[in-house]
C-alpha cells in the first residue's frame, strides 16, 4: 500500500472555500484524499494572529482529537509594500524535504495550487517520490501544473459537495 504524508496549505485553500461560499468538513476532505493508501500524517499549515483566538483554538484541538491533523502555525511575519507574507510556503517545502530524505512516505500529497512549490516538487523527481496535488482549478499555478503528471492532479472544485459540512 502507498504511504503518504498530506501537506494541507490552509492559507491557500481558505481563499477558495471562501469564493465558493463553502464550509468544509477537514475530516471529510481527509478521507476523500487518503482514500485506499496508508497514511503516515496529515499537517496542516497556517499563518496565524497572535494570540490565537479562542475559537480558531477549539478548532485546531478538534482537528487534531478527530482527525489526527497536526497543526503547523506560523506567526513570522514579513511585510512589503504592504502585505504580510506568513513563510508558510517554506515550511511546508522544508517539512516536504526533510520527510521525503527521512523516507517516510512514498507520495507528498500537497493541497495547494501555489507556484512557488515548482522546487519542492523538481527535488521530489530527482530523489525519486511521487507527488500530487489538490487544488482549485482557478489557483493551480501553470508552472505547478506543467512539472506533473495529469493523474496527479486533483481539483478541489470537482468534490465540494461531498466534503461540505
Amino acid at each position: 500500500m502507498v504511504r503518504i504524508i498530506v501537506f494541507l496549505d490552509n492559507s491557500n485553500i481558505f481563499n477558495g472555500f471562501r469564493k465558493y461560499n463553502v464550509k468544509v468538513d477537514y475530516e471529510k476532505l481527509k478521507n476523500i484524499i487518503t482514500s485506499g493508501r496508508e497514511l503516515q500524517a496529515i499537517f496542516l499549515y497556517e499563518g496565524a494572529v497572535y494570540p490565537i483566538s479562542l475559537g480558531k483554538r477549539k478548532w485546531y484541538k478538534e482537528l487534531t482529537i478527530r482527525s489526527g491533523y497536526t497543526i503547523k502555525t506560523s506567526f513570522d511575519k514579513i511585510v512589503s509594500n504592504g502585505a504580510i507574507e506568513k513563510k508558510i510556503d517554506i515550511n511546508i517545502a522544508i517539512d516536504i524535504i526533510s520527510l521525503a530524505y527521512e523516507n517516510a512516505y512514498d507520495k507528498a500529497v500537497l493541497i495547494s495550487g501555489d507556484g512557488d512549490f515548482v522546487p519542492v516538487v523538481k527535488k521530489l523527481k530527482e530523489l525519486e517520490k511521487d507527488v500530487e496535488v489538490w487544488a482549485f482549478r482557478y489557483s493551480l499555478a501553470n508552472a505547478l501544473r506543467e512539472e506533473l503528471e495529469q493523474e496527479n492532479i486533483h481539483y478541489l472544485d470537482d468534490i465540494l459537495s461531498k466534503i461540505k459540512m
